[in-house]
């Protein structure tokens, strides 16, 4: 069974997309490299915002990889940027925004960014997030069936400058 064939009638529960305009992350890199030392800690506050500790984890391998700025640094980057953008909005067509956590939680806290044995990236929810934020328990108490009974479906894609992505919150199988 393909993938296709497989989610065909699942249930929606919201829908997100998000463009990304990848000489802005390049700019980023560049200003505040994470190769210079004296910007060094600069470069880790940004990311600290919007990217979850398991991507920072691979973000600091795909450094010692790259060894440079590279293309595969800035869309590594803005694929996360925009997964969490546009999971944001898929999530607020089913959770109201005023019980959502402010957007830096939610990114760098409740969801990560992996993918399967072939790439395919996906985005998961933290389950250890009620224990590293207790202050958000009342969102698990009142939305907790939502994320273990519901997945990202998730796709990145560029081209040249761009990058896409789109989610769907989707009824698990």
């Amino acid at each position: 069974m393909n993938f296709a064939s497989a989610n065909i009638g699942r249930k929606i529960a919201g829908v997100g997309v998000d463009i990304v305009y990848l000489p802005r992350f390049a700019h980023l890199l560049e200003k505040y490299s994470p190769f210079d030392p004296r910007s060094r800690s600069t470069f880790d506050k940004i990311t600290q915002k919007f990217m979850h500790e398991k991507e920072r984890f691979h973000l600091s391998n795909l450094l010692i990889e790259e060894n440079r700025l590279s293309p595969r640094l800035q869309e590594y980057m803005a694929g996360i940027w925009a997964l969490k953008e546009c999971s944001l909005k898929a999530l607020c067509c089913r959770v109201s925004k005023h019980d959502l956590p402010p957007a830096q939680v939610l990114y760098a806290g409740m969801l990560y960014k992996t993918q399967n044995d072939a790439g395919v990236p996906r985005l998961e929810f933290d389950k250890m997030f009620d224990k590293k934020y207790p202050k958000y328990q009342q969102l698990s108490k009142m939305y907790g069936s939502l994320f273990s009974t519901h997945e990202f479906l998730v796709s990145l894609s560029h081209d040249k400058d761009y990058l896409i992505a789109i989610t769907n919150l989707v009824e698990r199988e």
